[in-house]
């Protein structure tokens, strides 16, 4: 009776030994030998105490996935003075233990979603309120432009209605030169000048995309099938376009009508980025 007892004890320590020897056990003994709570540590990597718990847990499902996975486990590590390396070495041979692949973006198992840094710190109304500011602005950016093209429209036309009209020598009528008359027959309102209008367009499949206007918050989220995201510049304004690599043929950007080359190199970062301006984004369209 005795011997089996002792022996269902080796199986419990033996059991508890190799729980404490994963990644997230390993993680939280760093971090309570540090004295750091959770709280404490969301609030030194900026990452959610949900995903904190998850990671833990070794409960990947309930984080992000891809490469926000690896994201957050390196700043866990570094934060409570674990190997990094090792961390993340760890991670990747599990999620493909599991059948993931931790170098992909997240897939589309949960509604398109914005992850911003501190996202449990921040208030719905905050996220509310900049996000009626930003409608805003674009739309006092679109009520400007159409304001200046009517304008534009209006002199032209005052302009052709108040051309002196010739006169013939010796008598007192007054008539328009055909010239005159006829290029009122074909002139047409100028070519905008202003700003741009960009689309984003999933062609056939889920994207994921991240876009930011300048220093604005930024727009992270997945495309649905052949959805376009459209936006539109001031012509002072910049606008990144980050993507994956391995979506690029997935994806179409046009610029005020006319399509762009949507490039795969990433130059050695994890996301592919297209900066459209005012200036150069001519240089960012396909050659005819």
């Amino acid at each position: 009776m005795n011997s089996k007892t002792s022996d269902q004890n080796s199986e419990e320590r033996a059991g508890a030994v190799g729980a404490e020897s994963s990644l997230g056990a390993q993680l939280r003994q760093a971090r309570e030998r540090r004295g750091v709570s959770l709280r404490e540590l969301s609030d030194q990597t900026r990452i959610a105490r949900r995903y904190l718990e998850a990671i833990e847990e070794d409960n990947y499902k309930e984080l992000p996935g891809g490469i926000f996975n690896r994201s957050f486990i390196k700043a866990y590590a570094k934060t409570v003075g674990f190997s990094e390396e090792e961390a993340v070495r760890i991670y990747t041979q599990v999620a493909r233990e599991h059948g993931e692949s931790p170098d992909e973006l997240p897939a589309s198992r949960q509604q398109s979603r914005i992850y911003m840094d501190g996202e449990t710190s921040r208030s719905p109304i905050i996220t509310a309120f900049l996000s009626l500011v930003i409608l805003a602005i674009i739309s006092l950016g679109i009520y400007a432009g159409l304001h200046y093209y009517q304008r534009r429209a209006t002199g032209t036309g005052t302009a052709q209605t108040n051309t002196p009209a010739a006169t013939n020598p010796g008598t007192n009528d007054q008539t328009l030169p055909a010239q005159n008359a006829g290029a009122v027959e074909t002139t047409s309102s100028p070519a905008p000048t202003d700003g741009l209008s960009v689309q984003i367009k999933a062609k056939g499949e889920k994207v994921w995309v991240r876009t930011r206007i300048d220093d604005k918050p930024k727009a992270d989220g997945i495309l649905e099938a052949d959805e376009v995201r459209e936006v539109t510049l001031m012509p002072a304004e910049q606008l990144s376009v980050q993507y994956s690599k391995s979506k690029a043929a997935a994806l179409e950007v046009n610029i005020n009508g006319r399509p762009a080359v949507v490039s795969t190199d990433a130059k050695g970062k994890p996301l592919v980025e297209m900066v459209i301006t005012k200036d150069g984004y001519e240089q960012l369209l396909q050659k005819p």
